[in-house]
């Protein structure tokens, strides 16, 4: 079983990140209140304060806010080729339904090297 994922050592705070974005599109949505954010991404109301609060998020709830905040986290936050020095780069190891992997439009040379992984 194979686990893949890409992060950098600089200091992320997701959830910090995920109530920013969803303030900066609640701006422009002025229907998109906190209730109706968590039953979009499948979670309970008061589980979404905890999740501002995490420094850490599940992949597919994160894809799920990616897709409700139209804001991709995964490559603007964790690939961000800008901000990331290749020295201070490490990888970690998630599985990833195939599906779900083509939904999160990673960049093609990501893709390359998760195929790869996936067939050997």
């Amino acid at each position: 079983m194979g686990h893949y994922c890409f992060n950098t050592m600089k200091k992320i705070h997701i959830g910090h990140l995920i109530q920013e974005k969803f303030e900066e599109r609640r701006q422009c949505d002025k229907t998109l209140t906190k209730a109706s954010f968590a039953r979009q991404i499948n979670i309970h109301r008061s589980t979404l304060y905890l999740l501002f609060n995490q420094k850490s998020v599940d992949i597919e709830l994160l894809i799920r806010i990616s897709k409700v905040l139209n804001y991709n986290f995964i490559e603007n936050v964790y690939f961000n080729k800008k901000n990331s020095n290749k020295k201070n780069r490490i990888f970690v190891g998630i599985e990833v339904d195939a599906d779900l992997l083509q939904n999160i439009n990673l960049p093609e040379e990501y893709l390359r090297l998760t195929y790869y992984v996936q067939n050997q």
